[in-house]
């Protein structure tokens, strides 16, 4: 990330509503984690941007990282959440991908980052 303070101030309270947990890190970066159904932890670890070129989401490479959550009321919790952070939203609370077990929000990050919270029906 080019702004670590920017990034704790959006992914703290993105991660927390998410179920995740702040972890620490020696390196000065930032960390979640959370069990997933088999106890092992999975991570979102965040550090500081070396490099000065801004993400290109039209570059190959990485598109989006995509986060579950429980139900749609907890997408459209997400939602108001990022919103009330200034997060700049893709594609707002809706049935995506010509899949209506499939509801999303999709967001960018302070980088520019494309992220989704997902909910599977059924899943």
């Amino acid at each position: 990330m080019s702004d670590l303070g920017s990034a704790r101030a959006f992914y703290d309270p993105l991660m927390r509503c998410l179920g995740f947990s702040g972890e620490p890190r020696d390196d000065g970066g930032l960390a979640w984690g959370i069990p997933d159904v088999s106890g092992r932890m999975q991570w979102l670890i965040v550090s500081e941007a070396t490099g000065e070129a801004p993400h290109d989401p039209r570059s190959p490479g990485f598109h989006h990282v995509a986060f579950n959550a429980r139900d749609r009321a907890h997408v459209d919790r997400v939602h108001e959440l990022v919103l009330s952070l200034g997060a700049e939203i893709l594609g707002p609370p809706a049935a995506y991908d010509d899949e209506p077990d499939h509801y999303a929000v999709f967001l960018r990050d302070p980088d520019g980052l494309k992220l989704e919270v997902l909910h599977v029906d059924g899943g």
